[in-house]
């Protein structure tokens, strides 16, 4: 992050050394760094500020396992292609206590919610000795740290249970200053939510007229007050209201606008011309780190995630053994031939094969896997290519057929060319910047009944994960990750008015729905949606977003983006959603009642603290 992560080591070690309470440390030599004489300026404050925006960047979250590890298996986006470790109970929505992903996430979001609640204090103490002329920038600071700590509770909902007296997370108002002092109970979800939508309500209007796209703005907190009313809604229904005037406020106002189809097309893998766009209200920004191979120093400008779910391609430069396989036709083979290379060290994931059906993508081959052939038209001295490769499907008509249904918008949404790529089908780029194609992954080649499509949101389009530039991304993504855009509260807000007012909330749905289409938002267009229970692009009939077109729409329009989850949480569909995708690689999927919503208090923070609650159904405390 340009703006934010600078000197990060430095400040986070700061910041932990002097918590904002006085008698932390009882320093008078003014040689020495103490509370009595730090900060003593605006940017010094500021360098407080900063690691409340380094909880994005923590190694649990956007770093490394948020998506992959996370989200992506609890909401079945992504499939794995093998029952890998505790990632297979996350698929099967039961938690592992001694999971290390849900023990890395627990732990890096209260570090998030301690480092944010560190900036309230520290600038509140500055306060009461900073001359008039500064006020109103510590209001700002301060808004933006209450933004983060409530944007760490926000991801912290993965930890809350469903029912309002139940268990939500410990709320801290103040820092810890000692190991006891980090034995904290947890608070009810009701007063979870309270707390977060009050940091919030604050934030807001603290935040009025700054709108720093790299930092917490106006919009920002607007945007995600929208997001946490909608989701606490069943606590605090008279919140309605607050939630209906400040999405009309966000639309009418906030001078944000859907992009073009051409951008939104393009803004998912770090091309900085189409980030921070007309739509982002906010967004966590990443920046490939080439002096830092990967997230694993816990903390990084770039984005490890896309390591796991970063696609298989075809193989140019592929060695066949002499008088093996260039001489036995891969069609006379029970399975195919291997000629698929990672981009990344990992690329474990492909995305579930029930999103595709859900997509519209089925028939005409694209519910099976084709088998390849020798291919005649091979030049073996020219330079290998898509077009001059050993093999060729043995169905020639595959490929043709497979792009016709795909831009059949009448049949298949565009949006899963943005969201995914068809092995034989699709290109991308190589680690040499060649052309080349998806390939069907060697980690599943023995299973020709799973389609293995691959990630294409947050991963690198123009080469690999792993390497140097200009093809390479040196294991660190530059794709930012968006967490409250302009299509997102047009969804929300159709949703909240869909019974009060069905034709503007249908215009709403439309408006997204047309810019995904290739359309203007603002025209009807020959795609529109008549009704909000008109048939989908969901092909199975029985799929039950098949005539649910605000869920349908949210889930399209956002997939892979980490909002789903929540979305099936609020809803309280993880039972239909369960049923639908049928199973993993880890196996059947059993949905456990409410359980299978939340993620249990980990191990160790059973083992190290003897005031938590663990979640109902889990084992502990």
């Amino acid at each position: 992050m340009k703006n934010r992560i600078k000197n990060l080591a430095i400040v986070f070690a700061t910041t932990i050394l002097f918590a904002s309470c006085s008698d932390f440390f009882n320093i008078s030599n003014k040689q020495t760094l103490s509370p009595d004489n730090f900060p003593a300026t605006l940017e010094q404050v500021d360098l407080v500020l900063t690691p409340s925006y380094s909880g994005t960047h923590a190694f649990g979250i956007y770093s490394f396992y948020w998506f992959p590890m996370g989200i992506y298996l609890y909401d079945h986006t992504t499939n794995t292609y093998g029952s890998y470790d505790e990632r297979g109970t996350s698929m099967d929505n039961y938690g592992d206590i001694n999971s290390r992903y849900t023990t890395q996430m627990y732990t890096d979001i209260m570090k998030w919610i301690n480092l944010a609640t560190n900036a309230v204090e520290v600038i509140e103490n500055y306060r009461s000795h900073a001359p008039q002329s500064e006020l109103s920038q510590l209001d700002y600071m301060k808004g933006q740290a209450l933004f983060n700590r409530a944007l760490a509770y926000w991801h912290g909902q993965i930890f809350f249970e469903i029912k309002p007296d139940a268990w939500g997370l410990p709320i801290v108002e103040t820092t810890a200053t000692g190991v006891e002092t980090m034995k904290r109970k947890r608070a009810t979800v009701r007063d979870t939510w309270q707390f977060m939508i009050s940091d919030l309500e604050t934030a807001k209007d603290l935040l009025v007229g700054y709108n720093d796209l790299r930092r917490a703005s106006e919009w920002a907190a607007k945007g995600l007050l929208a997001k946490v009313y909608m989701q606490s809604l069943y606590i605090f229904p008279d919140n309605k209201t607050k939630a209906k005037n400040l999405m009309e406020d966000i639309i009418n106002n906030s001078r944000k606008s859907l992009v073009s189809f051409d951008v939104y097309k393009d803004m998912f893998y770090g091309n900085p011309a189409n980030e921070f766009n007309s739509e982002s209200l906010y967004e966590v920004e990443f920046t490939t780190n080439y002096l830092q191979n990967g997230p694993w120093a816990g903390y990084s400008t770039g984005s490890g995630m896309p390591l796991v779910f970063g696609a298989w391609f075809l193989n140019l430069d592929v060695v066949f053994r002499a008088g093996k396989e260039d001489q036995t036709d891969p069609a006379t083979l029970e399975d195919d031939i291997i000629t698929s290379s990672k981009s990344s060290e990992w690329c474990n994931n492909f995305i579930h094969d029930a999103n595709i059906k859900r997509f519209g993508f089925w028939g005409v081959g694209g519910d099976t896997v084709p088998r390849r052939t020798f291919n005649p038209n091979f030049v073996k001295t020219n330079p290998r290519s898509i077009d001059n490769y050993p093999y060729k499907l043995v169905n020639d008509t595959y490929i043709d057929e497979s792009i016709d249904l795909k831009y059949d918008k009448t049949k298949v949404d565009p949006r899963l060319m943005i969201c995914a790529g068809q092995p034989y089908v699709d290109t991308c780029m190589d680690g040499k910047g060649r052309p080349t194609l998806y390939d069907h992954s060697s980690e599943i080649i023995n299973r020709p009944d799973l389609l293995g499509w691959h990630h294409r949101k947050f991963t690198n389009l123009l080469g690999t994960e792993n390497g140097p530039a200009p093809y390479g991304k040196n294991q660190s993504s530059d794709a930012n990750v968006p967490i409250v855009r302009l299509a997102d509260i047009y969804l929300l807000y159709a949703e909240l008015i869909k019974d009060d007012n069905p034709a503007t909330a249908l215009e709403y749905v439309n408006k997204v729905h047309r810019r995904a289409y290739g359309y203007s938002p603002d025209v009807a267009c020959p795609y529109d949606y008549t009704s909000l229970t008109e048939r989908t692009k969901a092909y199975d009939l029985t799929d039950p977003l098949a005539n649910d077109v605000i869920k349908y729409e949210r889930w399209a329009e956002l997939f892979a983006e980490g909002q789903w989850w929540w979305d099936i949480r609020r809803w309280k569909i993880g039972n239909t959603e369960a049923e639908y995708y049928v199973e993993t690689r880890h196996g059947p999927i059993t949905w456990k009642g409410d359980m299978s919503y939340v993620q249990p208090i980990p191990l160790a923070e059973l083992q190290y603290n003897e005031n938590i609650q663990q979640t109902e159904g889990y084992t502990g405390r």
